[in-house]
């Protein structure tokens, strides 16, 4: 797949404005967007996911494909966004990569390898381990078989430790030398380009974000979600904001609190993402307040133009 032109990718932390420089990006490029987001799969949840809308000229795929109990993966993205990738090519149209979910992108460009294998026997089986014995036991596991990422870890954050030691136990590879695979070659050639904003700017943007999805209808939304006869898939169960809505439809806070509680979740989630999207090698282009969407997207088409991803 050597000499096949790069695929465009855009990526950014929550609240970037992907989503709508994206749409812009597609109408320069005759694309088509392909989310790279582990939630949006999922239907019925649009409010929670803060879904994008995708107008009739640009078309969208991987939103909407999976029924909540559903669980959806890394692999079944790659393996998805492959198929999608020649399909939309064979249109004559152009595939690009759309999201945050780092996990994924990784996962497309650099191969599965071993840190995306889920045991959910071994998982079950640490976290009770956790709830018996507490975190440090995790910690002392993880130190005697990665020393390298257990000195990375909070000894009190059990779900990466619990992650540290899935990948370890059940690959043969260590999380610590995983974390480092970007440096692999490329399994389909790329063009990464970054959006990246002032944190006073992404602050703004989240508490209008997290505003409008509680005066938007989250919580009936989240009451509808779970009035269903099955649960949530794990992946969905994490969506920011759930549990804080289970909480205000249990009375146990104010809706008040409740959109506090999600603002500050969001922001911490953020700041994440722009930590990990830090790794990938990719053209960052730095987005104004008050840019609008079209500007920022001629900026993006510029970038892949001269990475050969679009003509």
């Amino acid at each position: 797949m050597t000499s096949e032109r790069p695929v465009p990718c855009l990526v950014g932390p929550t609240a970037s404005g992907k989503s709508a420089v994206a749409v812009e990006a597609a109408r320069l490029a005759l694309g088509e967007v392909i989310a790279c987001d582990a939630l949006t799969v999922y239907r019925g949840v649009g409010i929670l996911t803060a879904k994008p809308m995708a107008p009739d000229d640009v078309p969208h795929h991987l939103i909407d494909v999976a029924e909540p109990w559903e669980s959806w993966s890394a692999g079944r993205f790659v393996e998805e966004a492959d198929r999608l990738v020649d399909e939309v090519r064979a249109r004559g149209r152009v595939p690009m990569l759309v999201g945050g979910t780092v996990l994924y992108l990784k996962s497309w460009l650099k191969g599965l390898g071993a840190g995306t294998a889920r045991v959910p026997a071994l998982r079950a089986e640490l976290e009770e381990v956790a709830r018996r014995l507490g975190p440090a036991a995790l910690a002392s596991r993880l130190a005697s078989i990665d020393p390298v990422r257990a000195a990375q870890i909070h000894p009190h954050d059990v779900r990466r430790l619990v992650r540290a030691i899935e990948i370890a136990e059940t690959s043969g590879h260590l999380a610590s030398a995983v974390r480092n695979e970007w440096s692999a070659p490329d399994r389909r050639p790329a063009s990464v380009v970054g959006l990246r904003r002032t944190r006073e700017d992404t602050r703004q943007r989240i508490s209008r974000r997290c505003a409008a999805m509680v005066k938007g209808g989250l919580v009936a939304e989240v009451a509808a979600l779970d009035a269903r006869a099955r649960p949530p898939s794990p992946e969905l169960g994490k969506a920011l904001g759930l549990a804080d809505v289970r909480e205000h439809v249990a009375g146990r806070i104010s809706i008040d609190e409740c959109l506090a509680r999600l603002e500050r979740a969001t922001w911490r989630f953020s700041r994440r993402q722009a930590t990990f999207l830090k790794q990938i090698p990719a053209t960052w282009v730095d987005v104004g307040r008050d840019d609008p969407p079209d500007v920022t997207a001629r900026a993006v088409h510029q970038a892949w133009r001269t990475a050969g991803a679009v003509g």
